[in-house]
């Protein structure tokens, strides 16, 4: 070594220790120079020494030039560069790498692309014409450390290629690289503050230059290779200007339907569901628009850091305590990875009460390392070329979650809460890697802020990942240990389903004993059956605190040799608590409470899907009796038997505890009709406050089935999406309704509650014709009744469209059946055209008062008008007597009417009469009969009225409406019964136009 190397020797390393001192103390702008000036000399001490320690010379320019491209970064105050900085760093990296392990060519490639994005920067800063001290410091140093980054690559060529230094040598003493074509020269010299360039743009230059490694070896034209993100041609601020454009008119739903993402295909809404989802795209104050497709070219770039309009998310109480300051994700790591690390174990969750959501990250992350697949990583941008998300550093990030039935666009910037000591106060990787923090920040944002309080990791893994959640409760008395076992460990292996368990409350002291924690969930990384034994591997999302139980570390028994070399797993050397752990099967179904699976919606080829909302006016409060107003739909499985599994998802509006209870019910043998009434179903739902609700089925081809939408109470409209998903094709239509509705409301008071069928009083009851019209088609419908108070009610629909004064079976269309509480439904089938119906609405037992509303709905035109009650507008006496055997005799064949019950009826002029007789005391009913006669000097005379035949109805007989009525004429009113022994009582019920006087006749 010359005494000029030992000097410049100790001059390198004085400026390396002040160097190091200044970054220790944070004084960055200091050790930035310090730096720039150490590696210079590093450069020129490169010249003079050959072999090892030449090679530690490079070791040390590789480490320190790292160090100040990660500086250059950090001191950039305009986020318009960070894109061309970072690829710089993470070029000049790689570039290191390969120059120490002797692959020049590469390395070559590599400083080249780093320099050229240094360059495109000084050409920015030159025009921008940066006036402050600070900024003017900054280039200058960039300026140095692209200059000694040439002198560096200059130095790898002549190591590699001398024959080729040592020509160009005699053309330039300089050891700073000059380009020698004459249409571009790309040289770097130190002339002020300036980086000159000469020529065409860099785009032209690029076409100018040969891709192989010898024409980088002899001409050396730095040319950068990243020309697609240079703005200096006229094509690419088009694109970008049109890219902002395309997404300013974002912030709003378009009116017309575009295509939305939902699950795994692509659809157009209708005019109602479009509304459904403008609804639902407002979640806790904010708005989430659905995903189109070119939202993957919303622009990431922008001239300052990015902040949301949408405000800092809001914190927990405990992490207000703990709350120091918002820092961004590149004040705090540099250039952090973003899902850069394999596996779960370096995932915490931290200060949030959102256990389901980081087990349900750590789960999709799990699956991403063990099946080299993209679940929720693709769906955060923005993207590197690999697919993968790459840190921005301008701060913005977009994130793609499935909310409220469509996948949804959710923007984001890189502030995060930290504490007091520096530490995340969010979800975090111990490896610096920001991917989960700013995934949590997205779901977070959607959920309302940090103080969420907590949901079931399926649910959130419906959100990340828009997997079928299903929910599997331990406790409950249907759970199939086995079956379910082989479930999980089957589709783990597959990798169709996501696995998480939850414990439920526990006392503390026995949750402290097992090393489990009381409500809380749990990441399921694997499932194995070996050496007889039922296993999982589980992470506690608090990344510590494990299961001290069966098959845990601390278990010395159940750990066999055999055991241990299968899983590959040593309890005694396990010292590194992540909060993994093993746990037997047989331990999860006795200490936790649910088991929640999420299956790949990929496995099934076909699926359908509908959004609906409910309304409060559809349907009364309670719809436990009536499901009339129900939201129903029709499925149908179009080719062959096949498994269907159907979800019910309600929508998110606002998050708060869920008292929503809500069911599905599936109906088969109903033609894919309405269900109006519960009754025998193929599936009774369970009402649960979950938000989402999942039936399995295996449906028969062509036929149709009913699916009702049920809830215990409703509070407020609810939104809806449901989807059917098989292997077979399927279709989800709303199910019909009728075409024609009427509604009728009316009341049982005293006069016109008049009971059931066996009720004497049974035609008090209100009735009502139905006309169709006589060019109507045969026609079906369904009527429906439903009544205020909790009474047993009954629909019967007899032929002819007249008061109905006596139940014939012959005469009945359809009745609802049983007497029902509150509600009840009659179906119509085959009404002809041009006749009339009359429908009699009436309680089990009479005097049961209530007002009630009588819908009626058909496929064709119909009228429906009330039918007066017997005897309208008439004046009415009540009028009693009895049959005493062996002393009033029948009329029957013996004709005794003179024997028999009588009135004696005057009247002063001609008026209509009515009479009914009726024996509602009777034991057993009697034949009877009633007719009117003149009478005229104790002879009966002419018959102006009868009942007809003796009959036995409970509502007894009666006469049609006659006139009576001559001047000074005297009638006669028999009661009379077609047996000689009957003893029984009777009413007689004569009802007259005008006044007349009615007077018992006794013998």
């Amino acid at each position: 070594m010359t005494d000029s190397g030992a000097s410049l020797y100790a001059k390198t390393t004085e400026l390396l220790c002040q160097a190091v001192a200044a970054d220790t103390l944070h004084r960055y702008s200091e050790a930035l120079g310090l730096y720039n000036n150490a590696l210079k000399s590093i450069a020129e001490l490169q010249k003079q020494y050959t072999g090892y320690q030449r090679t530690q010379l490079e070791s040390k320019f590789c480490e320190y030039s790292g160090r100040v491209s990660v500086l250059l970064q950090q001191l950039s105050d305009n986020p318009a560069y960070f894109g061309d900085l970072d690829k710089a760093r993470v070029g000049l990296n790689a570039a290191h790498k390969q120059h120490l392990q002797g692959c020049v060519d590469a390395a070559l490639d590599l400083y080249i692309g780093s320099i050229g994005c240094y360059q495109r920067i000084l050409r920015q800063t030159k025009s921008a014409g940066s006036d402050s001290t600070k900024g003017k410091q900054w280039r200058r140093e960039l300026l140095k450390f692209a200059n000694t980054c040439l002198k560096e690559a200059e130095i790898a060529k002549q190591t590699a290629f001398p024959a080729t230094a040592s020509s160009e040598s005699a053309h330039s003493e300089s050891p700073t690289l000059t380009a020698s074509d004459a249409q571009s020269t790309l040289q770097l010299q130190m002339s002020g503050l300036s980086l000159q360039t000469n020529g065409e743009p860099d785009n032209t230059c690029r076409s100018e230059h040969t891709s192989t490694p010898e024409s980088r070896r002899n001409s050396m034209h730095f040319t950068p290779q990243y020309q697609h993100l240079s703005p200096g041609t006229g094509s690419s601020n088009t694109s970008t200007s049109s890219t902002s454009n395309a997404h300013s008119s974002r912030d709003t739903m378009t009116n017309a339907s575009p295509p939305y993402t939902n699950g795994t295909h692509t659809e157009r809404l209708t005019e109602d569901e479009t509304r459904v989802v403008r609804i639902t795209s407002h979640i806790n104050g904010l708005t989430f628009l659905p995903w189109l497709e070119n939202d993957k070219s919303e622009n990431f770039v922008m001239p300052s850091y990015f902040t949301d309009k949408d405000g800092l998310l809001t914190l927990s109480r405990k992490q207000q305590r703990k709350l120091w300051q918002w820092r961004r994700a590149s004040h705090l790591y540099g250039h952090p990875q973003i899902f850069g690390q394999h596996g779960c174990g370096h995932i915490v969750q931290e200060t949030v009460t959102d256990c389901s959501f980081v087990a349900a990250l750590c789960v999709s992350v799990e699956y991403e390392h063990r099946f080299k697949r993209q679940l929720i990583t693709q769906h955060v941008y923005p993207k590197g070329r690999n697919g993968m998300p790459e840190f921005n550093p301008a701060g913005k990030y977009m994130v793609k979650l499935f909310v409220n039935g469509l996948w949804r666009r959710v923007v984001i910037d890189d502030l995060l809460p930290v504490g007091e000591t520096g530490k995340l106060l969010c979800t975090y990787s111990v490896t610096g890697d920001i991917g989960q923090s700013l995934m949590e920040k997205a779901f977070l944002k959607v959920m309302g802020g940090y103080d969420f309080p907590g949901s079931n990791a399926s649910t959130d893994l419906h959100v990340l990942t828009g997997w079928i959640p299903e929910h599997v409760f331990v406790q409950d008395q249907a759970f199939d240990a086995e079956r379910t076992w082989t479930r999980m460990h089957d589709g783990l292996e597959q990798g169709s389903v996501l696995l998480t368990i939850a414990t439920g409350e526990m006392g503390s002291d026995v949750a402290a004993s097992l090393g489990l924690v009381p409500s809380h969930a749990y990441a399921v990384l694997d499932a194995r059956e070996v050496c007889g034994h039922q296993l999982l591997r589980v992470k506690n999302p608090w990344n510590s605190l494990r299961w001290t139980g069966a098959f845990s570390h601390a278990d010395q028994i159940s750990w066999t040799p055999d055991l241990m070399r299968a899983l590959d797993y040593d309890p005694k050397t396990e010292h590194d608590d992540q909060g993994i752990f093993w746990i037997d099967f047989a331990s999860v179904c006795h200490r936790f409470d649910a088991i929640h699976l999420n299956w790949n919606p990929r496995v099934f080829a076909h699926q359908a899907s509908v959004h609906f909302s409910w309304n409060m006016d559809m349907g009364p409060r309670q719809a436990l009796h009536d499901f009339s107003a129900n939201p129903q739909y029709t499925l149908v499985a179009e080719h062959g038997t096949a498994e269907v599994w159907i979800l019910l998802s309600k929508h998110l509006l606002k998050t708060e505890e869920n008292v929503d209870f809500i069911a599905l019910h599936v109906y088969d043998n109903t033609n894919g009709r309405r269900v109006y009434e519960p009754r025998a179903a193929l599936h009774i739902g369970e009402y649960v406050n979950t938000q989402h609700v999942l039936v399995q089925l295996t449906a028969r081809q062509g036929e149709q089935y009913t699916l009702v939408v049920a809830q215990r109470e409703k509070t407020k409209p609810l939104h809806f999406t449901l989807r059917a998903l098989s292997s077979t094709p399927v279709r989800l239509v709303q199910a019909p309704v009728p075409t024609y509705c009427e509604d009728v409301t009316g009341q049982w008071g005293s006069a016109s509650a008049g009971g059931n069928t066996a009720s004497p009083r049974y035609m008090d009851n209100p009735q009502f014709q139905i006309t169709i019209p006589p060019n109507a088609p045969l026609t079906s419908g369904i009527i429906t009744l439903e009544t205020a108070h909790k009474h047993p009610i009954n629909i019967r629909v007899f032929r002819g469209g007249f008061l109905v004064t006596r139940v014939l079976e012959i005469n009945t269309v359809a009745t609802s059946g049983k007497y029902r509480s509150q509600f009840c439904t009659c179906e119509l089938e085959a009404l002809e055209p041009g006749s009339s119906y009359t429908v009699v609405v009436s309680t089990f037992e009479p005097f049961m008062f209530s007002r009630f509303k009588l819908r009626i709905g058909l496929g064709s035109l119909f009228t429906v008008a009330p039918i007066a009650r017997e005897g309208a507008g008439m004046r009415m006496r009540e009028l009693h007597g009895k049959w005493m055997p062996g002393s009033e005799c029948v009329g029957g064949p013996d004709q005794s009417y003179h024997k028999c019950p009588r009135f004696l009826v005057r009247t002063e002029c001609e008026t209509r009469v009515l009479a009914r007789l009726q024996t509602p005391h009777a034991k057993s009913l009697p034949l009877v009969n009633v007719s009117v006669y003149e009478f005229d000097d104790a002879v009966l005379g002419t018959l102006c009225a009868s009942s007809g035949s003796y009959t036995n109805s409970p509502q007894g007989v009666a006469t049609r409406q006659s006139t009576i009525g001559r001047t000074g004429c005297e009638f006669l009113v028999v009661a009379s019964a077609w047996d000689h022994d009957v003893d029984a009582s009777f009413v007689l019920y004569f009802y007259s136009e005008h006044t007349v006087e009615v007077t018992p006749l006794f013998y």
